[in-house]
Formats: C-alpha cells, sequence, structure tokens
C-alpha cells in the first residue's frame, strides 16, 4: 500500500509540474505559460518581486526560477548567490544564454520578451549584487562574488 501511495503522489507531480507552464520549486521547466506584455519603461514595480521565472532556448524552452533586482529602473537577475555550482557556466540556463541570448520572463502572471546580457563592468555587477543580497537578506559570499549578473534587455 506504501508503494501505491508514492506512485500516486509520483504521477501527482509529473502530472502538476507538465501543466504549470514552467519550474516547479527548484526543478526546471519548460516553456511558461502566461499572457505575453509590452515592456515597461521602468521596472521599477517588479522591485518588490520575490521570485521570477526565466525562460531560455527558444528551440527547446528551459524555465527556471530566479531572484530579480532592479536598479536604476533596469531589471538584473544572478546566476546564483548563496548555492549552486562554483561555475556560473555550469548552470544549465546560462549555458542556453550564451548560446542564444533571447529569454522570456515571468513576473506575475506576464511574459516579457527580452535579451539576457552579462553585466562585465564590475563596479555595476557589484551594485546588482549589493541591492541583491540586501533585498534577500544575504551576506556576501565567495559564492556571491563568484556570481555573475545579467540584464534583462529589450531584444
Amino acid at each position: 500500500m506504501f508503494r501505491g501511495s508514492i506512485a500516486a503522489c509520483l504521477v501527482s507531480l509529473s502530472l502538476t509540474t507538465a501543466g504549470c507552464g514552467g519550474p516547479l520549486g527548484p526543478f526546471s521547466g519548460g516553456a511558461l505559460s502566461g499572457d505575453e506584455a509590452p515592456l515597461p519603461s521602468d521596472w521599477t514595480y517588479a522591485s518588490d518581486i520575490e521570485q521570477v521565472q526565466l525562460e531560455t532556448d527558444p528551440d527547446n524552452p528551459y524555465s527556471v526560477n530566479t531572484w530579480i533586482g532592479v536598479v536604476d529602473g533596469e531589471l538584473y537577475i544572478p546566476t546564483s548567490l548563496i548555492m549552486g555550482d562554483e561555475d556560473p557556466e555550469q548552470r544549465t540556463w546560462v549555458q542556453h544564454v550564451q548560446d542564444n541570448p533571447l529569454v522570456r520572463v515571468r513576473i506575475e502572471d506576464k511574459i516579457y520578451e527580452l535579451k539576457a546580457t552579462r553585466v562585465l563592468d564590475e563596479d555595476v555587477a557589484a551594485q546588482v549584487k549589493t541591492v541583491l543580497l540586501a533585498k534577500y537578506g544575504e551576506a556576501t559570499t565567495e559564492h556571491s562574488n563568484r556570481a555573475w549578473v545579467y540584464r534583462l534587455e529589450p531584444r
């Protein structure tokens, strides 16, 4: 009977994940669902949003949950500031963005078509990381120092 319960839970989880239109918790997903929206001229409204979904690889959509930061009205996401691979390039979504920077982001129930550009200016990246770490109540660590930051821009 116990095995049947586990199997039923796994089937239920699979069906739930398949229909959610994106990642579920720490598990990656596929294409994001939601209504496409025009880009705002200023992303400040998203400053208080805790988590968004990022879709990469337009030919074979792959989506993840991620943090979001807004600095000077511009939208940013980090590779990871607290855990995960030591090398940001090991993340699947980062590999996808390196191959094709076209992404989609779901903020609440709206989908935005954007382009992810890695921030190479160390001062800007440090400013964004500071904002993100403060927003999420995290301290600077070696992991956060190694993290990359991407600006999400109009295509």
